[in-house]
């Protein structure tokens, strides 16, 4: 018979308290976490944890997931990295590297089937893995250990099933998410009111000087030039947000024909205000914007932050194989 269960991850701040849960019914469930952890620690560990709980049954897996990014990372990408030496087509390494092994050695031999379920839709199993997770992260940002949880029947005691054991040193020193768009949006608020800040579509107020600061210290931009950047934003709409003050604290741009094509990029916040909605303002403000042009096709690039932006829209290219990049 076939287990049927739903696993999910959550990390306030991310990185910061996290945790993870997968669950099946009230009496068949558990939960984790750590002090200081990510969002993709959180997700890609429930379903470790629920593949080993479960492997002494022989039954097939059924897994609700929410995460493109894990279902992508185990069904697709990592054969790949495997053959690469655990990295990534651009050569670098893989994030969470020691949790994808094990979850790797763990699919040996399942019979596991993933379905993706939209976070937050009300789908019964995946509210209830959401649930464990999330109150995993706060029991750690209260300073407490969370409710681990009945397990898997016949799962053995903890010593026996040691899943967090192949997470350990990733827990006490856990791998930077992206420093993104997706990454802020998800920022516990650290107090400050978004209405004191101020959302613009006027590029006259974008403070060039800041903008190349912001983008030189970011990992997809660190080598680009003043110049290059300033040709950059001249040729595409960019947005802005600004303190009581007039500084700017963020900015965006996209790229686009304001008819069938939109690419979202350079989307950054000043380290000393982040979580504060200043990300959230800044991307209701673009698509508010750009809603009025009924934009068919909006793109983004991002190096593993997918799950983020799957709870938004995005969703990985349905037909990659379709796609070329010409690099200048």
């Amino acid at each position: 018979m076939t287990i049927v269960a739903a696993a999910d991850g959550s990390a306030l701040g991310n990185p910061g308290p996290a945790g993870w849960g997968w669950y099946v019914d009230d009496s068949t469930w558990a939960c984790g976490g750590w002090p200081h952890g990510t969002n993709n620690m959180g997700e890609l560990t429930a379903v470790l944890d629920l593949l080993r709980q479960t492997a002494h049954t022989g039954e097939p897996l059924l897994v609700y997931c929410d995460s493109k990014y894990v279902i992508n990372s185990v069904t697709k990408w990592m054969a790949g990295w495997k053959r690469k030496g655990w990295k990534k087509a651009d050569g670098k390494p893989v994030l969470n590297v020691e949790i994808m092994k094990e979850l790797d050695a763990a699919m040996q031999g399942r019979e596991v089937r993933f379905e993706w379920i939209k976070g937050h839709s009300g789908h019964p199993l995946n509210e209830a893995a959401d649930k464990l997770a999330n109150g995993a992260a706060l029991a750690y940002q209260e300073g407490r250990e969370p409710d681990p949880g009945p397990g898997f029947p016949g799962a053995g005691t903890p010593a026996e099933n040691p899943a967090e054991t192949a997470i350990g040193a990733a827990a006490r020193a856990p791998e930077t998410e992206p420093d993104d768009l997706f990454s802020l949006l998800t920022a516990e608020s650290a107090g400050d009111e978004p209405a004191t800040y101020t959302f613009s579509a006027d590029p006259s107020r974008i403070d060039p000087d800041w903008v190349h600061k912001m983008l030189s210290t970011s990992y997809w931009a660190s080598g680009r030039t003043r110049q290059t950047q300033d040709a950059a934003n001249k040729g595409s709409r960019c947005y802005g947000v600004y303190d009581a003050a007039g500084n700017q604290v963020g900015f965006g741009r996209v790229v686009t024909d304001l008819a069938a094509f939109a690419w979202l990029c350079d989307v950054i916040v000043d380290p000393g205000v982040r979580g504060r909605g200043i990300g959230k303002l800044l991307v209701s403000g673009i698509l508010a914007d750009l809603e009025p042009y009924r934009i068919g096709r909006m793109l983004l690039a991002t190096e593993d932050a997918h799950e983020l932006y799957a709870k938004y829209g995005w969703e990985p290219l349905p037909a990659p194989e379709r796609w070329m990049i010409r690099q200048g």
